[in-house]
């Protein structure tokens, strides 16, 4: 078998190994045995294929992935709850008082935790009255007490 194609197919297994494992540290040893898979197909030496493969996968993992983790978290962090901040400014019913540790609410028909913000003079919202929601951690929202007009 030739050594390109052998390379092909640990490149593969790499891939398939990064899917199990989503750490990506074996997406980039996967890129590196498909370099090292063309260079063979080029027909160059065992020794500069090996080489290819070395540069390629110490590159790959010491500025590839440390941005490519950045990034990752960067996104976890703006759509953790999937929430993408339709509920921030809207109005809510208390269905359970809500203080500056507990509480839950309702909107559109869901229910969800709530928290007072830690500034707020309220020590307690009761049940039955409304409240804005001002921020949202994970699948907790921060709510004021409604200003009334």
């Amino acid at each position: 078998m030739n050594l390109w194609l052998v390379l092909l197919i640990i490149s593969v297994l790499f891939l398939v190994l990064e899917m199990f494992t989503p750490t990506l540290f074996f997406i980039n040893l996967s890129i590196a045995a498909a370099i090292s898979a063309f260079i063979a197909y080029c027909g160059y030496s065992g020794t500069i294929i090996t080489f290819v493969f070395l540069i390629v996968s110490i590159a790959a993992i010491g500025l590839v992935r440390p941005f490519l983790l950045n990034k990752m978290n960067s996104d976890d962090k703006n759509q953790s709850t999937g929430l993408d901040d339709k509920y921030i400014g809207k109005i809510a019913g208390v269905i359970e008082d809500v203080t500056k540790t507990n509480g839950r609410i309702s909107i559109y028909g869901e229910e969800w935790q709530a928290k007072l913000k830690n500034d707020d003079s309220e020590t307690c919202i009761k049940t039955g009255e409304q409240v804005k929601i001002i921020s949202n951690d994970n699948i907790i929202f921060t709510v004021e007490k409604l200003k009334e007009n």
